[in-house]
């Protein structure tokens, strides 16, 4: 890799990750946000404009509801799309998307996948129960904003923490694929005038919350809990008979290693038939919550 390759990231908060690795590999970075000031441009629209036609890579980190449009739009101009979890708004969509781009390699970012132990978790798992838990004490992301108003975020939790859950689940259960969850739970528990100072964020007392807190899936032997505010403290690991392997949050190295393996595999149509398979069946799991 060298100079003449190029980024293209959209959205500067989360999108500063990205920046960071680019900056590292020496590559060449284009930023838009529309809201800072320090970005290279303010739509995509205007990079076009500008002259510039053509990335790598694109990295979406966007509100999850213009996602959809942008990688839509993005994927004509760029060989590699990721768009941050949840993806889209339903598992057709998502298909739309890649049907509609088969010249452009397009995923969901699952960089929980890429962690260096990621092996060793796989082995633990072979046998016995595993829990694979996101549960935060109080961490609910800027409670009042897009991130709590389903018709932004498309639900809470679920499409937060459980995409990250359900992408370990994959690296650990070899029939993933031909898995259903048995039963699913899924919840509002608080209200916004009940939320006080989150770990992530402030609150927005004139804004909105009306989406799930807490969810949790059993499929198999694995069962999988996510919550934004549990009050019985922190729980960010996965649980195996032998071992616990706590995650936290996840080290740039994941992220780096799930770039440089995209771009190494990027002509290997196997590799994008299976993230197509892994994104698509992410989806439908997500979809499937807000049927109950």
């Amino acid at each position: 890799m060298h100079s003449s390759n190029k980024a293209l990231i959209i959205g500067t908060g989360f999108g500063s990750l990205y920046k960071s690795i680019y900056e590292s590999m020496g590559w060449q970075i284009t930023t838009v946000d529309i809201a800072d000031p320090n970005a290279d441009y303010k739509h995509v629209y205007l990079a076009l404009e500008a002259g510039l036609a053509h990335w790598d890579t694109c990295h979406i980190t966007t509100p999850n509801h213009t996602h959809y449009q942008l990688a839509d739009l993005c994927a004509n101009f760029c060989d590699i799309v990721f768009v941050e979890k949840p993806g889209v708004d339903n598992w057709k969509l998502w298909e739309e998307l890649l049907d509609d781009h088969p010249a452009t390699r397009i995923m969901m970012t699952k960089n929980n996948q890429y962690r260096s132990n990621i092996d060793q978790m796989y082995e633990a798992s072979q046998e016995g129960n595993i829990k694979l838990h996101w549960i935060n004490n109080n961490r609910i992301p800027k409670p009042g904003s897009w991130f709590t108003t389903k018709e932004l975020a498309f639900g809470g939790v679920s499409r937060d923490l459980m995409p990250h859950m359900l992408s370990i689940y994959q690296m650990l259960e070899d029939d993933w694929l031909y898995t259903k969850p048995k039963w699913t739970r899924i919840g509002q528990r608080w209200i916004l005038a009940q939320c006080r100072g989150s770990d992530y964020g402030t609150v927005d007392r004139n804004g909105t919350y009306d989406v799930d807190d807490y969810c949790t899936i059993e499929i198999g032997r694995y069962s999988l809990h996510t919550d934004w505010r549990s009050e019985s403290g922190d729980d960010i690991a996965v649980h195996t008979p032998a071992v616990s392997f706590q995650l936290g949050l996840c080290p740039e190295s994941a992220y780096q290693t799930m770039i440089k393996i995209a771009l190494e595999q990027k002509n290997n149509d196997d590799f994008w038939l299976d993230q197509r398979n892994k994104d698509l069946w992410i989806h439908q799991i997500l979809d499937s919550l807000s049927d109950n």
